[in-house]
């Protein structure tokens, strides 16, 4: 269960389970608040499985440097806003690279609209949580690790056509999906892809392998970059070695 101490207030972020078939359209969270001065705590809001996947994929991609600029989400029908704010600025007059803007600090903002037990008038309005990389990370692979244990078969998918989730090698989480053709792929392997802007073929671990039909794949299987190839395991170890290297310098 994501708990988080944020300066003295115990934020709880919960996925409850599904109890019925229906139930697996959507997130049921119990999120609670808990300081000297407030104590909160509710269950009915409900979330797309969708959305709550892509505020974790977005946690993970602050963490990696992905973002130069402020990022946000809202879950309306749960009354939260999300808001990630990357140190994206600049040092002596050069903008920070991705692999800089992940040694600083990021922020997550969580703004929870407190609202009665029956939905019709508001607490004392809006409660923000402000999350440093160090709670973020752990408040990120909390959430993951629990969403997909309620959610297994989401994670697997159904469907003829096999996207990969990856990241760059010591980023897991990120999940940026690449069609996989062949359907041998498997979470934790690892693949050559192009990514980036500039389209540099690179070793990137998988997160996640997961089957879509053609009306819920994320991207068109003719226009999305896919995967090259697998990778050995002598590529794999030189560029963990060179990854090392390079994050020393």
């Amino acid at each position: 269960m994501p708990i988080t101490d944020i300066q003295g207030t115990i934020f709880t972020c919960e996925v409850l389970p599904p109890k019925t078939a229906l139930d697996r359209a959507w997130v049921r969270l119990r999120i609670a608040l808990k300081n000297d001065y407030v104590s909160y705590e509710e269950v009915q809001r409900i979330v797309l499985l969708e959305d709550i996947e892509e505020w974790i994929f977005a946690m993970h991609r602050l963490l990696a440097g992905a973002y130069a600029k402020e990022y946000s989400l809202s879950f309306e029908k749960a009354g939260l806003a999300v808001d990630l704010y990357p140190n994206g600025g600049c040092e002596n007059g050069k903008p920070l690279s991705r692999r800089e803007r992940r040694e600083k600090d990021c922020m997550m903002a969580v703004r929870l609209l407190m609202r009665s037990q029956d939905k019709k008038s508001f607490l004392g309005g809006v409660y923000t949580l402000l999350f440093h990389r160090e709670e973020l990370a752990a408040f990120a692979a909390a959430l993951r690790a629990e969403f997909y244990a309620a959610y297994p078969d989401y994670e697997q998918g159904k469907g003829k056509l096999t996207f990969v989730g990856v990241s760059p090698l010591g980023c897991a989480g990120c999940n940026y999906w690449y069609y996989e053709e062949t359907g041998d792929v498997q979470a934790g392997d690892y693949v050559w892809v192009r990514m980036g802007k500039h389209h540099t073929e690179q070793i990137v671990c998988v997160d996640c392998a997961r089957r879509f039909t053609e009306m819920n794949a994320p991207y068109d299987p003719e226009r999305v970059k896919r995967v090259l190839r697998m990778a050995t395991d002598e590529e794999v170890q030189a560029a963990h070695a060179e990854s090392a290297h390079s994050a020393r310098k």
